[in-house]
């Protein structure tokens, strides 16, 4: 599906800061990230466990403990995110805005049948009748594969296989016909098959109701054909962004380009060793100035380190990278002003 970008983005985040107390220290899980996303485009937020993405996800939802400060501006179709408007919340979450959490065992409450479950919030947003609500449970559940509904309405969560309530969970999502979908590592916890299922129903329903769409991965194959646009995080910051054929074809941050390198691909020869990258994340309280990746780079020199905001792109392109020394040799139009912006 082609996007026209002539519309506002639906959502914008502003150098955006999410930083958690802990008696350790204060651990800067997101750190000056910036990005939009269109009506109707799917975005990819990829990267290593501990790289902020899920963090990232929970703070535009406002899914975070009271302790936890947020800097920078979310905004969604013009409207404040980081506000302590309670009532714009109630009118956003659900309504509008839906969150489809990796572990659905854990999202679903075991005790609740499933028609409640999915009839709830339709009752309360959209304001219809228990059997007005019953029957588009029904036709959802229809709609994203789950056989016989009328007897899985009856069922608990613990009734039903993990790729059932997977499903369950993204119709409970669907249920008001939100404008913009996050789904946080939706496939983590299913086999290959049902994970593949799960992700040719969120593209086919993304596609039929022109929702917006922010695929959470750690997984580059999850993202590699179902996103317009994908964004690389590492440490809490992006570090590369675009289009993502253009991103997974030509990758410019060495920590892409180590990422690729690092997944299987059946296009490769049998026995084909997989790069390794070596070391593990810098120190959450007290990262390094300059690339967070230049410990484990193997292509890093001295100007890696320099505390100077470092962004750039590509002539002709929207992908955008941070890496001094990237993996095309070229480096062109320097920008300072903040790591990360992504579709300005």
């Amino acid at each position: 599906m082609t996007i026209s970008h002539t519309a506002s983005p639906l959502l914008e985040v502003d150098h955006l800061h999410t930083h958690i107390p802990t008696p350790a220290g204060v651990v800067r899980a997101v750190d000056d990230v910036s990005l939009s996303l269109h009506p109707g485009e799917a975005m990819g937020i990829v990267g290593e466990s501990g790289s902020g993405k899920s963090v990232l996800a929970r703070s535009i939802m406002g899914l975070l403990p009271r302790n936890v400060v947020r800097s920078g501006a979310i905004s969604f179709d013009g409207r404040d995110l980081l506000s302590d408007d309670r009532a714009l919340h109630e009118e956003l979450w659900g309504r509008r805005i839906a969150l489809v959490f990796q572990d659905p065992s854990r999202s679903l409450n075991p005790v609740v049948r499933v028609e409640r479950q999915l009839t709830e919030g339709m009752r309360k947003h959209l304001g219809i009748s228990q059997a007005e609500a019953r029957g588009r449970a029904l036709q959802l559940l229809q709609e994203v594969g789950v056989p016989d509904p009328e007897r899985r309405l009856t069922n608990f969560p613990g009734q039903m296989s993990g790729g059932m309530r997977q499903r369950v969970m993204i119709a409970v999502a669907l249920s008001c016909e939100p404008d913009l979908l996050i789904a946080d590592e939706p496939t983590t916890a299913l086999d290959v098959t049902i994970q593949r299922q799960i992700l040719d129903l969120l593209e086919r329903l993304r596609q039929a109701r022109r929702m917006s769409l922010l695929l959470i991965s750690h997984d580059l194959g999850v993202v590699a054909g179902r996103t317009d646009r994908v964004a690389v995080m590492y440490a809490g910051r992006l570090v590369e962004t675009g289009r993502t054929k253009a991103v997974f074809a030509t990758p410019q941050h060495r920590y892409t380009e180590a990422l690729l390198g690092a997944t299987p691909s059946l296009t490769l020869p049998r026995h084909t060793r997989l790069q390794v990258i070596k070391g593990g994340l810098p120190n959450v309280y007290d990262p390094p100035a300059g690339c967070r990746f230049a410990d484990r780079c193997v292509h890093v020199s001295g100007d890696c380190r320099s505390p100077d905001p470092f962004w750039i792109g590509l002539p002709g392109s929207d992908h955008m990278h941070g890496c001094r020394h990237p993996a095309s040799g070229d480096v062109v139009s320097a920008t300072a002003g903040g790591v990360g912006s992504l579709g300005r």
